[in-house]
């Protein structure tokens, strides 16, 4: 019998392939785009299209919603082209995760009562296994938040003390599995967040008011070299471009009113910085604010993409007040920002989910009652590559893990995502994890219908992982599914 094309197939092929062209395999959209009337994208991404076998979210694109939280399903967690392989779940983590070779760092809440504190070293090797093989106890290394890094490079694991003036400098390269120290010196007055210059030669130690630069040419002697501070606002998170001829500084929001803030980062020369010129100075090319974020600009991720540099910056702890009906977000989320020019910087697109539309506020506000900070706020984001990145992950606090596809940077969309299982009922477990404890964000303590993530990820493409910590739930070696990623074209 010859094929006869019904009616009824014929729309339902239409609808198949109308589907399919806006799905996450679809290239067809991205390639047709005109790049010479770049549009910036300032709605939420599209959601990504997850498995068969997977468990999707149950309402807004990212939310954890109150039925869940009351009903326990959060307790199940919530995936999407992603699933978890491996985990040490130990007694909780804090903010951070960094890693080398085979080998992942992370820190922890410093509590007296832990029998090990510090920075967890595992062994990855086996990412169905991952276990711990020393822990970190050094000042510099006793819950140095947001700072803990590794330049790869180097084979260098730098951290401050949060709050105090350690810096500890440890070599992974020997054996990552036994870091060992060859530098702790006192000399920040308030350690908080740090990275590392592309060159490995500087890290950038960074308190709430300035950041520190701090030679490493000759890593057993650390050297300050100066503080400084872009404006009064105070500073957090940066990044350099590949010669450290630039930074990209994060700085905090001035506050009009409680319901207008200004945030972003400023470009700044650091050539004397990095060639150690005697009292060096830091001109300022150029500023990026915008009114709809926080008042704590995050990080910042110099990429380039289809050889034009970008600047992805990430934000912390949503608009001041949480107020709705102010057409801003009351949620931070992440951002890239086209720099081609870098006197003026222009935005390309937003990495908006339907939590961060303020048309959705009164919807997502109701989802965490007692919880003041980080509901489904933004915090740190990673790239599978500096050069010619394919992806960004970014970890949204109750959110969780999220993967967006940035090839096209003014058409970002979302492709994957993996919520962790809320711990209700083992907070008392928990005692490293700085969620659980309950000591942020919260009048009434923690709560535990979901996880914070925060830290910051390693992309693994020749294994389709990602390795990262969430705080409840520990570190975790989550598998990208169903042919999402790497990207086969």
């Amino acid at each position: 019998m010859p094929f006869k094309l019904t009616p009824l197939l014929a729309v339902g092929i239409s609808l198949l392939f109308s589907a399919c062209s806006g799905g996450q395999n679809s290239d067809i959209q991205v390639a047709s785009r005109d790049h010479d009337n770049d549009v910036p994208w300032e709605q939420p991404v599209r959601k990504a299209i997850c498995g068969p076998l997977d468990h999707p979210e149950t309402a807004l694109q990212g939310q954890v919603p109150l039925v869940d939280r009351l009903s326990l399903r959060s307790q199940e967690g919530y995936n999407c082209n992603m699933e978890m392989v491996g985990q040490w779940q130990g007694d909780g983590a804090s903010w951070q995760m960094a890693w080398y070779d085979d080998c992942a760092y992370y820190d922890t809440r410093l509590d007296a009562s832990r029998e090990n504190q510090g920075v967890v070293v595992l062994d990855v090797s086996n990412t169905s296994n991952p276990h711990p093989t020393d822990y970190l106890e050094t000042a510099g290394m006793l819950d140095p938040w947001e700072s803990l890094k590794v330049h790869e490079g180097r084979g260098l694991l730098g951290g401050q003390r949060t709050g105090g003036p350690t810096f500890d400098l440890y070599d992974v390269q020997g054996d990552c599995r036994h870091p060992k120290l060859i530098a702790s010196e006192d000399m920040i007055s308030y350690g908080h967040e740090g990275g590392w210059g592309q060159d490995g030669m500087t890290y950038w130690a960074g308190s709430t008011s300035e950041y520190h630069p701090i030679s490493i040419d000759d890593p057993t002697a650390p050297v300050e070299l100066m503080s400084w501070a872009p404006n009064a606002n105070g500073t957090h998170g940066m990044s350099t471009n590949a010669d450290s001829t630039r930074g990209y500084f994060t700085v905090l929001g001035l506050a009009a009113s409680a319901l207008e803030t200004t945030v972003g980062f400023v470009i700044g020369d650091i050539t004397d910085v990095t060639n150690r010129v005697a009292d060096p100075q830091i001109p300022i090319i150029s500023e990026f604010f915008y009114r709809d974020g926080s008042e704590t600009g995050q990080h910042t991720i110099p990429v380039i993409i289809k050889g034009k540099p970008y600047i992805i910056q990430v934000d912390e702890a949503g608009v001041s007040g949480k107020v709705c009906g102010s057409g801003l977000s009351p949620f931070a989320f992440a951002r890239i920002v086209n720099i081609e020019d870098e006197t003026n910087p222009k935005l390309a697109s937003k990495l908006m989910l339907e939590t961060h539309d303020p048309d959705n506020c009164p919807i997502v506000m109701a989802d965490y009652p007692g919880q003041v900070l980080f509901g489904y706020d933004s915090h740190y984001c990673a790239v599978d590559s500096l050069i010619e990145p394919t992806v960004v992950g970014c970890s949204y606090f109750n959110s969780g893990i999220r993967i967006f596809d940035i090839r096209d940077p003014y058409y970002p969309r979302e492709i994957a995502y993996f919520n962790p299982p809320a711990q209700l009922g083992k907070q008392g477990e928990l005692a490293g994890s700085q969620h659980a404890s309950g000591d942020i964000g919260g009048s009434g303590g923690a709560n535990m219908t979901a996880d914070w993530c925060s830290a910051q990820m390693r992309f693994v493409p020749e294994k389709s992982e990602v390795w990262t910590t969430c705080q409840d739930n520990g570190f975790m070696v989550l598998k990208i599914t169903n042919g999402v990623w790497p990207f086969q074209d």
